[in-house]
């Protein structure tokens, strides 16, 4: 049986802990990698390979939701950092809610925080949330993994065991739920390939390929 959700954050929040960031030096390699995906794009598949190869840590969307939740009652995770750290992820916050002209909510502000601690941090690859919206001035590789509906509806199509139609559907609707989420929260278009640094076919490479080029591009 898999670690819960909860002892992942625990173990995570002991590992940020123990090396707490104290004037870190400025690195001259990329360690943030964000991967914002189309559904049937194999950008999970992508995220936690890349994770194997380079012992990356990884964050989607379960763990982050979670860490908003435990946040909201402790500050534990946002004080792995130092009073430094902690202020210039608040100036970053703050500039990108102004720059974006944003209504931030208690989650909304909570979601940014931790997004921007995880980048401070580093070795980590961020599997949607935004993030690539929240650190795009940030020292991050901000990743899109895309392929041609048809391979993605017959990946979904056999992944789930759905008919073609509601395989289609279940595209249309998650990429539609995605759109909808970074459009709400950062006010940005997950379809615009400016907010991206790297755009990934995966209708052309495999994800080991794609792994590959990557790491290539952090290197």
């Amino acid at each position: 049986m898999g670690k819960s959700i909860q002892k992942i954050i625990e173990e995570q929040i002991r590992r940020w802990q123990m090396g707490k960031i104290e004037d870190t030096p400025v690195q001259e390699a990329i360690n943030v990698i964000t991967i914002s995906r189309e559904s049937g794009s194999l950008g999970h598949e992508v995220a936690e390979k890349l994770c194997q190869e380079t012992g990356f840590d990884l964050f989607h969307n379960e763990i982050i939701e979670a860490m908003i939740e435990t946040s909201k009652n402790s500050r534990a995770l946002l004080e792995t950092l130092d009073e430094r750290a902690m202020n210039i992820v608040d100036d970053i916050v703050s500039n990108f809610v102004n720059d974006h002209h944003l209504w931030a909510d208690e989650y909304s502000k909570l979601l940014f925080k931790i997004l921007t601690t995880i980048a401070r941090h580093g070795n980590a690859v961020i599997l949607g949330r935004g993030a690539n919206s929240v650190l795009n001035k940030q020292k991050a590789l901000r990743v899109r993994m895309i392929a041609p509906v048809l391979i993605r509806r017959d990946r979904i199509q056999k992944r789930l065991g759905l008919t073609k139609e509601d395989a289609h559907k279940h595209i249309v609707s998650t990429d539609a739920n995605r759109i909808a989420f970074v459009k709400r929260y950062m006010n940005c278009d997950a379809n615009d390939a400016s907010n991206y640094d790297l755009l990934l076919n995966t209708g052309t490479f495999s994800v080991e390929k794609a792994v590959q080029i990557i790491k290539c591009a952090i290197a």
